[in-house]
């Protein structure tokens, strides 16, 4: 009897991005100088910048008028968006350790999911406050909400009677913004305010107030200018002088909703579609359409998933955000599941010294660690369907004997002190997994462990499956053992 062949996995590779760096290439730059519009969004050095931060330098991308954009391939932006986290090195973790155990803790985190007025605390703080918030492409914190902190340039210009422009001014601002996901809804929540006393005028010489002229903001879906069945956002642009957003503290809020399409009968219903924040300083004065400009597109994934339930409450829709590597952590240290975290770090680092035995030298996928770009992930199947039965089967093999296991190539039977206390046979990868007992491809290891390890694992793997949003097959998720 032969395992089955588990299907390719998809390659993963690098993002392009219409974006300047300062410290470039001088090609490079001269060619984002001539490409130059009126309005560009340069990296922040906020308040919160350390000395190393603001030796860095800012970076600085050219903000090119909102245009058309057509939806990619599901398979497209899948892997657009994982290249764009590990190209960033943003990663999700669900540590095992803090899982919530309890209905009123699950009760929080369904609440945290409709969304507030503003953004969440302390997470939005703990977001904000991140080195990488200051980036391009702001900082996903976790698949549930993404932040950002930069300051933003917009350069004015005029025309004189030859038909040829220069240079005025410009007006600069520092700005939070922050998005949730939801874990109830097809919708995403995209949160701005500017941040106080930070509106500067710098090299102004046009005869016009600057801080009379209007600035406005809105948050949009990339695809609805074309489609808008795709995607969409229902409420308008917020805009005044550049004097009341230096005044102001309130935070201004948008909603994208990506409903399932038409004609869709996968079980999933997935969408990708691609959000960003437009902004426009045209005025009576300055009225060129170059005016208009946005922030780099960030991706999401939104779906209608119906098997994902907490407590009987079902969670079958939901949008996320997807420029992240999520992975599930455990600890060797843990009260309530070191036994099961040995087991992992054993068949991740020495595999040849697990059960079952085999005649070829195991490998094993799944492993992840900072700072590497994670080869062979894992992918979440259903538990109790064909591929997790077939695992089942495969972990009694080697925990019990059959199939091609013998006495010498199963784990050994439990001492009688494990039998007396109820040790359970373990398994890596999970039961869950496509690269499980019955893969083809990938090796496994059993080990037994006390009942309670085995239960608490297994609860902090559903619980990373429903938080992270894991989807069966679709998801690539990895495995961390910390110390």
């Amino acid at each position: 009897m032969s395992r089955p062949t588990s299907a390719a996995r998809a390659v993963l590779g690098l993002i392009l991005v219409t974006a300047t760096c300062l410290g470039a290439s001088s090609a490079t730059t001269a060619t984002a100088t001539a490409a130059a519009t009126t309005t560009r969004t340069a990296a922040a050095i906020p308040i919160r910048a350390t000395a190393a931060t603001a030796e860095a330098g800012p970076a600085t991308v050219v903000a090119a008028p909102p245009a058309p954009s057509p939806a990619p391939s599901d398979a497209e932006a899948h892997e657009r968006a994982l290249r764009m986290a590990r190209e960033l090195g943003d990663h999700s973790y669900f540590d095992a350790d803090k899982a919530p155990r309890s209905r009123p803790e699950h009760g929080l985190l369904a609440a945290a999911a409709d969304f507030p007025a503003t953004p969440p605390q302390p997470d939005t703080n703990d977001c904000l406050v991140q080195r990488e918030a200051r980036r391009l492409q702001g900082w996903t914190y976790n698949r549930l909400l993404w932040c950002q902190e930069i300051e933003h340039e917009t350069r004015y210009e005029k025309t004189d009677q030859s038909g040829n422009r220069f240079y005025v001014g410009s007006v600069w601002i520092r700005w939070e913004m922050v998005a949730l996901g939801s874990n109830t809804q097809r919708t995403i929540r995209v949160f701005w305010r500017p941040v106080p006393a930070t509106v500067r005028y710098v090299a102004w010489t046009a005869p016009e107030d600057p801080s009379q002229l209007f600035f406005g903001v809105h948050a949009e879906c990339v695809q609805g200018r074309q489609n808008p069945s795709f995607c969409w956002t229902d409420q308008v642009q917020d805009r005044t002088t550049w004097q009341a957003w230096n005044t102001t503290t309130q935070w201004t809020y948008w909603d994208i909703q990506a409903p399932a399409q038409a004609g869709d009968s996968s079980r999933e219903k997935i969408t990708r579609p691609d959000w960003y924040l437009v902004t426009d300083s045209r005025s009576l004065t300055f009225p060129e359409q170059d005016r208009v400009g946005h922030t780099l597109p960030l991706p999401l994934r939104c779906d209608s998933a119906d098997y994902f339930s907490i407590f009987g409450r079902p969670y079958d829709k939901a949008c996320v955000f997807t420029a992240v590597v999520p992975h599930i952590q455990y600890n060797l240290s843990s009260t309530k599941h070191a036994a099961v975290a040995r087991h992992i770090r054993d068949a991740q680092l020495s595999p040849d010294t697990t059960y079952p035995i085999e005649n070829h030298r195991k490998v094993f996928p799944g492993w992840w660690e900072p700072g590497d770009s994670p080869p062979n992930p894992l992918h979440r199947v259903e538990k109790e369907g064909t591929v997790g039965n077939a695992n089942e089967t495969w972990k009694d093999y080697a925990c019990k004997g059959g199939g091609p296991y013998t006495a010498a190539t199963r784990l050994p039977p439990r001492t009688p002190q494990q039998v007396a206390e109820g040790w359970q046979c373990d398994e890596y990868p999970f039961r869950a997994t496509a690269e499980g007992a019955s893969s083809g491809t990938w090796d496994f290891s059993v080990r037994w462990v006390p009942p309670g390890d085995n239960t608490s694992a297994g609860g902090s793997l559903s619980g990373f499956f429903w938080r992270d949003r894991i989807l069966f097959v679709n998801d690539p998720f990895w495995v961390k053992i910390n110390p």
